[in-house]
């Protein structure tokens, strides 16, 4: 049986950023990862290449993708389904949308992927899928590495990706982790060592939606990642910067790039999208600590929180720029169903769109409380304007030339 297995993914605000910050996405590789020898497997990520269903001919179809691309995966499913492939529609989207999803699809499969997955393939080998498909949380101790030969390190700019945990302790109004992938659970550490030993770049994206959770257990992937002398980027939240011994170890161990969840500096928002860990006064002795350590700060600034009035654009773009952050884009609050924020707006009436594809982080898609939708489309617009004027810019870069050296800061864009 030929199994092909898509990322699909519409052209948009959403698929730049990803693309811009993004290695292997977890859920075709993991997929792929737990896929028997035996069978015969294609893969396709449209983040990085649009697939065309006229040139690809599979007995099964496995699309994932998130709900900014559920239009895309749709379009894609009912091409293959008159094709004559079976189809089944996994990941973020469908694992929140079900019924949704299962309008265009033979099966729907939520959740993780691994504890359902023989069953699938032996269903769709016997041409008798069921409906739906619901994962459960994998054991971390029994998955395969990511598959190499099937999409290179090359084609994401030799940069690779290596699973380190799932599943966050956090709930952020505006997130779906873990109501996904639950509470954090780890990987072994030989495991990854081991994975990451026989990569064909040193450069690696440790995939956690927060790396330094448990802190012992970072400590001791640190200490192991020393002797690799690799480069690593991965996410994590401002707190690493109040630990000295925590910060020193991710910077012997390789770390060059954090994306950390600042968003936005208006602590009655922080605290509404349960964030309030995240001290605005802080935060400008907290990266320059991380900078001291060669480390580039990445974080996304999100409006459209409730707290936010027409000020907040042109106040986001000098606070950014004030305490230090590397590289930044702006992004209207996405709805994700499955979210609080969308359990919110949906009560109180105010969501104003359901085409997906407008659910991108550049379209206004409810009302706003302080302002209008099209103050806020223009105003993420207005904050790239100031933060990226040619002085702050500048200033930018003379000092990210004395925290990482000339070669690093022309690599930042």
């Amino acid at each position: 049986m030929k199994i092909c297995l898509i990322k699909a993914s519409a052209p948009s605000y959403f698929k730049d950023y990803k693309k811009a910050r993004g290695g292997p996405p977890q859920s075709i590789f993991s997929a792929a990862a737990a896929t028997p020898r035996h069978f015969q497997l294609e893969m396709h990520d449209e983040t990085i290449r649009m697939v065309d269903p006229r040139k690809v001919t599979a007995d099964l179809v496995v699309l994932f993708f998130a709900t900014p691309d559920a239009n895309r995966g749709y379009e894609l499913a009912a091409a293959f389904s008159e094709k004559g492939s079976q189809v089944v529609i996994g990941g973020l989207h469908a694992t929140f949308m079900p019924e949704e999803a299962s309008e265009y699809a033979d099966a729907v499969m939520t959740g993780e992927c691994e504890n359902v997955w023989d069953e699938l393939l032996q269903d769709a080998q016997n041409r008798s899928l069921k409906p739906r498909y619901t994962g459960t949380y994998a054991d971390m101790s029994k998955l395969n590495p990511y598959p190499r030969h099937l999409i290179t390190a090359e084609q994401y700019g030799w940069e690779w990706s290596v699973l380190v945990s799932r599943g966050c302790k956090h709930h952020c109004s505006f997130c779906l982790i873990p109501g996904m992938l639950g509470k954090t659970r780890y990987r072994p550490i030989p495991d990854i060592i081991n994975e990451i030993s026989e990569m064909e770049t040193d450069w690696v994206e440790l995939h956690a939606d927060h790396l330094t959770e448990d802190r012992e257990y970072a400590l001791e992937l640190f200490k192991a990642l020393e002797t690799l002398k690799i480069r690593w980027a991965g996410e994590t939240t401002i707190r690493i910067a109040d630990d000295p011994e925590l910060l020193e170890a991710a910077a012997r161990s390789g770390a060059k790039y954090l994306l950390i969840g600042i968003e936005t500096p208006s602590k009655a928002a922080l605290k509404r999208a349960g964030k309030g860990f995240v001290k605005p006064e802080n935060l400008k002795s907290q990266i320059s600590n991380i900078h001291t350590h060669g480390i580039i700060v990445d974080t996304t600034a999100i409006f459209g929180f409730d707290e936010h009035t027409p000020e907040i654009f042109i106040e986001t773009a000098k606070f950014y720029h004030d305490i230090g952050v590397d590289i930044t884009a702006p992004a209207i609050a996405i709805p994700f169903p499955g979210s609080r924020f969308y359990k919110q707006l949906e009560e109180e009436d105010r969501l104003l769109s359901d085409n997906w594809g407008e659910f991108d982080g550049a379209h206004a898609v409810y009302q706003p409380k302080n302002m209008s939708c099209e103050e806020l489309e223009a105003g993420a617009e207005e904050f790239s304007q100031h933060f990226y004027s040619m002085s702050r810019s500048a200033s930018r870069k003379l000092r990210q030339i004395k925290d990482f050296g000339l070669a690093t800061t022309l690599q930042i864009t």
